[in-house]
């Protein structure tokens, strides 16, 4: 099982455009697209780069928490809004501080969109924010609210969350063996009271791992929910600029 890292680094090269689906046949036919954007953008907010597994457990489909971001608002071009090059796959935060905000301010500062511009170029991570290194990165964030307390607390405690249980079920196997060389002392001793304590607690170190496991579960990087199949493609694969960040669990 692949799951996310601590942190998922800005990505050092836009998102390609790999899927294609049919345009939907009305005007808010958009939403039938998220299967693949879902794919196209590793199941993250391309825009704060939330992954769905930091906002709720184990899928997210019937949940609203993502949405379908149009890059020219339907307000200022509703031809557009069934154009799927013109969506990316967002988290409802980022969609809601948009709203309309236009593609430039009054700076000359564009709205970065993640299919043409990379994020690393825009932004650094910092403090469990997406801290933007250029003018256009500072509008974009602006923009989307990407560092509004939510968002940096979501970030902080996927962090914590993997440091912490992968530490344990990394570490905890070399202890449980240390453990048990110790219970085959006691044992052979005839310190039985003893033995039982260790017994005791390496069993309790065993269920403590079983658990970090089960939490590092929620952050696969492909949910459990994931479509098997999109509107354009049998047998859809995660992006590498998401792909390439996941560990191994």
């Amino acid at each position: 099982m692949k799951i996310l890292p601590p942190v998922t680094r800005p990505p050092t090269t836009p998102f390609s455009r790999s899927h294609d689906p049919a345009p939907p046949r009305s005007q808010r036919g958009y939403h039938a697209f998220r299967p693949c954007l879902r794919w196209e953008f590793g199941f993250t907010c391309a825009l704060c780069m939330l992954h769905e597994a930091d906002l709720v457990e184990y899928g997210i489909r019937p949940t609203g928490l993502t949405t379908v971001e149009h890059i020219v608002p339907q307000s200022e071009d509703a031809g557009q809004s069934s154009t799927y090059a013109n969506c990316l796959y967002a988290c409802r935060w980022c969609n809601r501080a948009r709203s309309t905000k236009p593609l430039h301010d009054d700076n000359g500062n564009v709205l970065l969109n993640p299919t043409t511009s990379a994020w690393a170029d825009h932004f650094e991570v910092r403090d469990d924010k997406l801290a933007p290194k250029t003018g256009s990165g500072k509008y974009t964030e602006v923009a989307y609210s990407i560092n509004d307390p939510f968002r940096v607390q979501r970030r902080a405690a996927r962090r914590k969350d993997i440091e912490r249980c992968r530490t344990l079920v990394l570490e905890a196997p070399a202890e449980i063996e240390e453990l048990s060389r110790v219970l085959e002392s006691l044992v052979m001793s005839n310190k039985l009271e003893d033995a039982e304590a260790i017994r005791r607690l390496a069993r309790r170190l065993n269920e403590q791992v079983a658990l970090a496991r089960q939490a590092l579960e929620r952050y696969q990087g492909v949910p459990v929910d994931a479509d098997t199949a999109c509107r354009c493609r049998p047998e859809p694969t995660m992006p590498p600029q998401i792909a390439d960040q996941l560990i191994d669990l």
